[in-house]
């Protein structure tokens, strides 16, 4: 009769293995949930850093193509003055490795003469700006860099 009551009170109830069972899925199901907000943010921290390299491209072009003297009408075709539209391309933000899908964005940029000057003279300053934009998962999402360059006589 001891042997028995010793090996009933080493025993879980049915009660205690449920709890357990519903801690244990609880549990799993917010780590679950955690790796899957972590998996989005790095997702959306990929996509951010392609649309911030495309556009430091545009303004790495923007400011080294050459010759820009607009008072000799010698202007690089990327630095022409936009219309107030601005131009637009299609370009590949993001591009998986593993399934080659892509995320598409546009890239807008918008040329302006500043119209500075100082003492009546022209300085020809321009003033670029470059905006990639995309969508990811329903929701639009932009990076916006700008820039400026003056005549390099």
């Amino acid at each position: 009769m001891k042997s028995s009551r010793r090996f009933r009170a080493a025993a879980f109830t049915i009660a205690e293995v449920m709890v357990a069972i519903g801690l244990f899925g609880i549990t799993a199901s917010a780590a679950v949930a955690g790796l899957l907000r972590m998996n989005t943010n790095a997702a959306l921290c990929r996509l951010q850093t392609g649309a911030s390299t495309i556009a430091q491209n545009q303004i790495d072009l923007i400011l080294s193509d050459a010759p820009f003297n607009p008072q000799y009408n010698q202007i690089p075709p990327e630095l022409a003055i936009t219309p107030a539209a601005g131009t637009s391309s299609s370009v590949a933000v993001y591009t998986d490795p593993v399934t080659n899908v892509q995320v598409m964005g546009t890239m807008t940029t918008w040329i302006y003469d500043t119209n500075s000057s100082l003492n009546t003279s022209n300085l020809y300053i321009y003033k670029a700006i470059v905006t990639v934009s995309y969508i990811y998962k329903g929701r639009t999402y932009s990076v916006t860099m700008n820039t400026a360059r003056c005549s390099d006589t």
